[in-house]
């Protein structure tokens, strides 16, 4: 598991969507969206 990946699930928590999250963390929204796929894989 990827600790990034779980940061990145934690602002999209708190920001309550992935776009919000995405420009908190100065990241590209897709980025966001791939990365949250990778931690749901990792965790099946």
């Amino acid at each position: 598991m990827n600790w990034d990946d779980v940061r990145i699930f934690l602002a999209v928590a708190r920001a309550g969507q992935i776009l919000g999250a995405a420009k908190r963390l100065e990241l590209n929204h897709a980025t966001v969206s791939r990365r949250i796929a990778a931690l749901e894989e990792a965790l099946r």
